[in-house]
């Protein structure tokens, strides 16, 4: 796929629904007491990976992705291997489920997956009560012998949502509190959900206190992913003919660290909440913004945009002076190396940037030449170095860029109508 420069950039545009709440909604659907009817679901190859999960346990779906009802039923033990694809979020979530209750699974994924590192809810998990056996203690494949858990207070060694709703979620059905304390603050998705489901839980500065409970089924309409949203934000604050308006995006706090970035750096952003389902809803708009100024982002907001942080990069090409990011380690242990792949493809196009192990830094003013890239089959680099193509003088062309199915299956759809 060969992105060309685009003369202008204009249009409103949703996007597709959240993918962590997606997950979740499904999840917690499962686990509920009584039916649910979910709503507006983002369908794509990570999301179907939980829902098939689900189903082999036992769940009952009915109805599409735009409107779902889920009967939750107990648990049963599969036959066979649970297969996760390429979904850190279904592994690790799925894991603190299944950790609660006595039965055998296997978990596996696909080979970039199997690279992921599955020793930070591992050893939580097994210090609730449950047993683990998985390739070099650390990566799938990962059986697991679930038990009557106990409650832990722990503290996390990274800020990561996803280790922390793991444990949240074995806590549900663990005797006694569970605590988890965290370095810094970390999207809040799930227990956001849990206390608006009658949860017990609290919820103090990074630390987190849960009570186990049973909840009733619920409706949820999944708002539109402001991390595939962040591409056209961004895309809008560097053409130099710009105005797009995103409706209906999630705009929770511990995810809208993109859009206080930029305002930090001078952008042409506003953004606005219309609704509360669950989670706040809204509108972003963005315009050319050619004053913008480099800046080093705040370590305390790194965890809160770790999808977005490679689009700083982006943003660091066209302002002015020198835009850091540091304490970004996390980005290595992605779907790819993501700083390594930002910088290896971004000096391939003409970019000037330097490497960091823990993340990068950028001076401003410069030009995007243009040539061929690979993403190394991450769905976030794919869509970040297309965007790179529409502000490129001679157009980026990105190998396998089928892989921005991963999370948002209409990406390049979605471009040709806002670049007409």
């Amino acid at each position: 796929m060969k992105v060309l420069p685009a003369k202008k950039v204009s249009g409103t545009l949703s996007v597709p629904p959240d993918k962590s709440i997606t997950h979740r909604a499904l999840i917690l659907s499962a686990l509920a007491e009584s039916e649910s009817t979910l709503y507006n679901l983002l369908r794509c190859l990570d999301t179907e990976r939980t829902h098939d999960i689900l189903g082999k346990l036992g769940t009952r779906f009915e109805g599409d992705w735009e409107k779902m009802r889920v009967f939750p039923k107990p648990f049963s033990e599969p036959i066979e291997p649970l297969f996760c694809g390429n979904s850190g979020t279904t592994t690790r979530l799925m894991s603190g489920v299944l950790a609660s209750y006595e039965m055998f699974t296997v978990l596996y994924g696909d080979s970039s997956l199997s690279r992921r590192p599955m020793r930070r809810i591992i050893e939580p998990l097994e210090m609730m009560g449950a047993r683990f056996m998985a390739r070099q203690n650390n990566f799938l494949p990962m059986a697991i012998k679930g038990n009557h858990l106990s409650g832990i207070s722990y503290k996390t060694p990274v800020a990561s949502a996803q280790v922390k709703s793991a444990i949240l979620l074995a806590g549900l059905r663990a005797s006694g509190r569970t605590i988890v304390i965290e370095p810094a603050k970390s999207r809040d998705h799930t227990e956001r959900m849990l206390k608006n489901l009658g949860v017990p839980v609290e919820v103090e500065g990074t630390r987190v206190v849960l009570e186990p409970a049973t909840f009733k089924g619920f409706e949820m309409k999944i708002p539109g992913d402001i991390s595939s949203a962040a591409f056209f934000i961004v895309l809008g604050a560097i053409h130099p003919n710009a105005r797009i308006t995103i409706t209906g995006v999630g705009l929770n706090p511990t995810r809208t660290g993109l859009l206080e970035i930029m305002k930090l750096m001078g952008a042409n952003v506003e953004w606005e909440v219309t609704e509360e389902n669950l989670e706040p809803i809204g509108n972003v708009r963005v315009e050319t913004s050619s004053n913008m100024k480099g800046i080093t982002v705040p370590k305390d907001i790194v965890p809160l945009m770790i999808d977005e942080l490679p689009l700083v990069g982006l943003l660091g090409v066209f302002a002015e002076g020198e835009t850091v990011v540091r304490g970004a380690e996390e980005l290595r242990k992605k779907e790819s190396d993501r700083i390594k792949v930002l910088v290896e493809n971004f000096r391939k196009i003409g970019v000037e940037i330097e490497e960091f192990q823990d993340g990068f830094k950028i001076t401003g003013k410069q030009k995007i030449r243009g040539g061929e890239v690979d993403p190394e089959g991450d769905h976030r680099m794919a869509m970040l170095f297309s965007i790179a193509g529409l502000v490129s003088e001679e157009g980026v062309e990105v190998k396998n860029h089928e892989c921005v199915a991963v999370s948002f299956p209409d990406f390049y759809e979605a471009l040709e109508k806002v670049i007409g």
